[in-house]
């Protein structure tokens, strides 16, 4: 009987451990009033009311490179819009890059940046990749692309 009760008490204890860490984490969340994209309902969007993202260049040539080299570049924006911009994620194009990125709402004339790491390990020649960043703009994606002569070791 006391094992039990034990148990019970157990359970509970546990249960209620994991509610209160479920709910501390919501506060993490972006806040979705934030997020304005204002769509007709014919499809059509009011692009004056909504964030845009402007960036310095959305090219970059990282020159000749020697294989095994890991080179990085920052792509940096502003957000020219009317409205928040926030960034929900950055997909590069290969394995051979990594990319960070500004997390919290950019505000109107607010300045963020994108960061790739590329790595030319498995890479040979003449290579054209990017990566695609994916926020609450229209269009919501906007492609980043760089470009790279890498020689071989040998």
């Amino acid at each position: 009987m006391k094992i039990s009760k034990i148990f019970w008490l157990l359970a509970i204890a546990v249960l209620m451990t994991t509610l209160n860490s479920c709910s501390s984490n919501a506060s993490k969340e972006v806040d979705a009033t934030i997020v304005n994209i204002p769509v007709e309902a014919d499809g059509t969007t009011d692009n004056a009311k909504m964030p845009v993202i402007t960036f310095e260049t959305t090219n970059h040539d990282f020159g000749n490179l020697m294989q095994g080299e890991k080179v990085s570049y920052t792509y940096k924006f502003t957000n020219t819009g009317k409205a928040p911009l926030v960034i929900s994620s950055v997909v590069p194009s290969c394995g051979c890059t990594v990319a960070q990125f500004t997390k919290t709402p950019i505000m109107p004339n607010g300045h963020g940046t994108v960061s790739i790491n590329f790595n030319t390990e498995t890479k040979r020649g003449m290579v054209q990749s990017g990566v695609i960043v994916q926020a609450n703009t229209y269009p919501s994606e906007t492609k980043l692309t760089f470009t790279a002569t890498v020689n071989s070791k040998n």
